[in-house]
Parts: C-alpha cells; sequence; structure tokens
C-alpha cells in the first residue's frame, strides 16, 4: 500500500514532506482508539486493534481490566 502511494504522490507532483504527513495522518487512523462519539463507538471502531495487542493491555479504550 505504501509503495502504491509514493508512486500515486510522486505522479501528482507531491513533494516527500507532503506524503510523509499524508502517511502519519493514514496510519494514525488506522491505528488509534481516539475518536468521537464516547467510550462504546471507540471500541466498536477498535475492535481489530484491540484484538490484535492481544490480552492484559490497561487504560485507553482496550483495557480489559475495567
Amino acid at each position: 500500500m505504501k509503495t502504491a502511494l509514493v508512486t500515486l504522490y510522486s505522479c501528482l507532483g507531491l513533494g516527500l514532506p507532503a506524503l510523509a504527513a499524508l502517511m502519519e495522518i493514514m496510519l494514525s487512523n488506522s491505528t488509534s482508539c481516539q475518536i468521537r462519539g464516547g467510550d462504546s463507538i471507540a471500541n466498536l471502531a477498535c475492535r481489530n486493534t484491540c484484538i490484535e495487542q492481544g490480552g492484559g493491555w490497561t487504560g485507553g479504550f482496550c483495557d480489559d481490566q475495567q
């Protein structure tokens, strides 16, 4: 995916700083549970992230000890 984005944005004439910023935004959106709508919506949106982290995590929306 990253290679495709690099190629696409290189063709569009965007420089590496713009591409780096875009990649950071995309990656943070895919791994962050900090979304609007309250805990229940965040838990649904982040279900896969929480599963990938495994058990035993404390704090945040993936806390399995609350």
